[in-house]
């Protein structure tokens, strides 16, 4: 259950376009080990993965851009690739040239994660909140989540670091018993309630957000 959706990554501040998912240029193909060979390419087995051609390049037989394929990892330079999880590795038939490999950004499983962070730092007695979510939380689950997700891409910025700092500074406010505000919130939400004894979180940055 996320507190917001993806299309609010955009509509609270992030131009489209922003969260492109990064590719790397592959480096060889075996054809006999139906290999594919990435330095350092940090892929786990099962990673799902997909393949666009590059500047003028074609892709190897028998892959299919823009198709979901599951890592097999070999070492941290070669890897092979199924077509569902846990399967055999696909026969590579011919090398291709100049193509990317690129790994969707995990764009639900992120606004899982940060909905149960906004839950961690809510009074207990307001969990899980229900829907219609408040306005404002929508927007921090929105603005945590594209400082994370940019983190991924490597598109951070100041401005995306100052829009991480408020939404942080909100949590911290509801974490020391600051009731949500506005006519979307849930009745016990609009009462006080006494800050917890419990130190605040240690917060970390994000992708090196400053």
């Amino acid at each position: 259950m996320a507190y917001c959706l993806p299309s609010d990554l955009y509509l609270y501040g992030l131009p489209r376009g922003a969260l492109a998912s990064p590719g790397r240029l592959v480096e060889s193909v075996s054809t006999a080990d139906d290999a594919l060979q990435l330095d350092g390419h940090g892929f786990d087995d099962g990673t799902v993965v997909q393949f666009r051609a590059a500047g003028g390049g074609a892709l190897p037989s028998p892959l299919v851009a823009s198709t979901d394929y599951h890592v097999i990892v070999v070492d941290d330079w070669h890897f092979q690739i199924a077509a569902s999880a846990g399967g055999a590795a696909i026969d590579i038939t011919t090398a291709g040239t100049t193509f990317a490999v690129y790994a969707p950004l995990p764009v639900a499983a992120t606004l899982n994660k940060v909905s149960r962070m906004i839950d961690d730092m809510l009074p207990a007695h307001v969990v899980p909140l229900v829907e219609p979510y408040p306005d404002v939380v929508r927007i921090t689950c929105a603005e945590l989540s594209a400082a994370e997700l940019l983190a991924l891409t490597g598109g951070t910025s100041v401005t995306l670091g100052a829009m991480y700092d408020t939404a942080r500074k909100r949590l911290d406010r509801w974490a020391r018993g600051v009731p949500i505000r506005g006519t979307n919130a849930p009745h016990p939400a609009q009462h006080a309630y006494a800050a917890s004894s419990r130190p605040l979180p240690s917060w970390k940055r994000y992708g090196g957000i400053a």
